[in-house]
């Protein structure tokens, strides 16, 4: 693991990057702050929720209900529990 701050990334941006595919950077920014860069490929990868089974299953049912016309237009945000309830 790597640590930086936010101006050594500034400084350096793709040379991170690229280390991030083989090891962790660890940007801090201020004393509180710190973020972790992590590439997209592994972060799909491992995301708690595109791993979850129920929710792959949920997202694919949600799918086939747009493909199928089962569906509600909201014209108005305000409205929006009127409408889901209704």
């Amino acid at each position: 693991m790597i640590a930086i701050s936010t101006t050594e990334l500034r400084r350096n941006l793709k040379k991170y990057l690229v280390m991030a595919n083989n090891e962790r950077v660890v940007v801090q920014s201020g004393k509180a702050e710190a973020y972790e860069i992590i590439p997209a490929k592994i972060m799909s990868d491992t995301d708690k929720y595109f791993s979850n089974p129920k929710v792959l299953e949920a997202i694919e049912r949600g799918r086939e209900d747009i493909k199928a016309g089962r569906f509600i237009t909201i014209t108005d945000p305000k409205k929006i529990w009127e409408t889901i309830l209704s």
